[in-house]
């Protein structure tokens, strides 16, 4: 694994999203970007969603076992309908609007890994080190290794 790789992992397990990264510039996307935070609420509420549609499948299914004339047939295929609805509208925003619907609304910032190694040279410089930034700044992630 190269190191853009190591610090694009590194930056996402810091909880940034980084929207992609060159020789001379790191895209981030803007960490207080409310539309992200809706997104992930959105993922919450549909896992929310997914266990109530549990709760009212195993309450139907109990009630035809105790003998009622329900049609269970036609509340599957209304309960398919909504999540399909519900399950389209994401795609079918990403591509009208032809990429990531969501990240559009937030801003990308910008960071020149010059400047980085510029204002981390200076704070080396200012504890009196010799300015190799790779070997005398340390630097751990607290995330899992998975490789």
């Amino acid at each position: 694994m190269n190191d853009v790789a190591n610090i694009q992992k590194i930056l996402e397990r810091a909880g940034l999203a980084v929207r992609g990264m060159d020789d001379s510039f790191i895209y981030l996307e803007d960490p207080s970007c409310i539309m992200r935070g809706f997104e992930r609420f959105l993922g919450y509420a549909w896992d929310a969603l997914l266990l109530i549609t549990v709760f009212l499948i195993m309450g139907w299914a109990f009630s035809l076992i105790r003998g009622a004339k329900n049609d269970i047939k036609e509340n599957m295929k209304s309960l398919v309908l909504i999540f399909g609805i519900l399950t389209a509208i994401f795609p079918i925003l990403n591509v009208v609007a032809g990429g990531d619907f969501i990240g559009l609304t937030c801003k990308t910032l910008k960071v020149s890994v010059a400047e980085v190694n510029e204002i981390l040279a200076t704070k080396l410089e200012s504890k009196s080190l010799d300015a190799s930034l790779y070997e005398d700044i340390d630097i751990y992630d607290s995330g899992p290794v998975s490789e």
